[in-house]
């Protein structure tokens, strides 16, 4: 391990031993996007997930959910299911940057979609269905937004601060999409998550908005499961951190 990662821990260390001396937990979240099928990768995400105690968020896409989901998920009590747009198919146009849920279609459309995606992941997985709408590329008109709740998605979660009331966002994204989907690497991570716990605990950024880790499964390689491992070792043994699961962010009963 380099200096500048060995350093980026003991950096995370020490901002979780600032929020115990407030007397505070540091609370995280982790939401892992595009899931449609049983994969291997999906297992390595449950297993080392399991391992470290840490519920996940699946973003996943309606259009495409393989139905052996459901007995592949029933056995991850921390897993919940969150909505990942409709097909996960870009509409903008060039040299827009990508979106499926953006301006370049009418909302009425859109709508149509996601009450069909909302009623096909209801149906797949019930109650470990939770009615929150995660637009493809972090990206959604925003009249769409004013309007989810039509589709029966009053949840929303997107990319850093928050727009709307009923939205948790993720803050750290473990890729790096511009260099061929690698890791962004433990010191770059590390120091965004972090920059966001400092700002928490100071006052820049809402203290009760837990940290949210965004992950993509299916294009991991070594190093980000390796991370993912370590970080969740960290918290696991640091009584100033926790992890929070999708139901209670959102307020949603056992019952929703």
């Amino acid at each position: 391990m380099s200096e500048v990662d060995a350093h980026a821990w003991s950096e995370l260390e020490r901002e979780l031993d600032a929020w115990g001396a407030l007397g505070r937990e540091a609370t995280f979240w982790w939401r892992d996007d595009d899931l449609v099928a049983v994969t291997p990768a999906l297992d390595r995400l449950s297993a080392v997930a399991g391992s470290v105690g840490a519920p996940v968020a699946l973003a996943v896409i309606p259009a495409g959910a393989d139905a052996a989901l459901v007995p592949a998920l029933a056995g991850w009590p921390g897993a919940f299911v969150l909505q990942h747009g409709f097909a996960h198919t870009d509409h903008a146009s060039p040299p827009a940057r990508r979106a499926e849920l953006g301006i370049d279609r009418p909302v009425e459309v859109m709508l149509t979609e996601l009450r069909e995606g909302e009623r096909r992941l209801r149906a797949l997985f019930g109650a470990r269905f939770l009615p929150v709408l995660v637009p493809p590329w972090g990206r959604i008109a925003p009249e769409l937004a004013a309007r989810r709740a039509e589709a029966g998605l009053p949840g929303l979660s997107t990319h850093g601060p928050r727009q709307y009331s009923d939205q948790v966002n993720v803050h750290v994204d473990l890729i790096d999409w511009r260099r061929e989907r690698s890791f962004v690497g433990d010191g770059p991570a590390l120091a965004s998550i972090v920059g966001h716990l400092a700002a928490r605990r100071r006052g820049a950024a809402p203290i009760g908005e837990p940290t949210g880790i965004l992950t993509h499964h299916l294009v991991h390689g070594e190093p980000i499961w390796r991370f993912l491992a370590r970080f969740g070792a960290v918290l696991a043994r640091h009584g100033s951190a926790r992890w929070q699961d999708a139901r209670s962010l959102w307020g949603f009963s056992a019952q929703s």
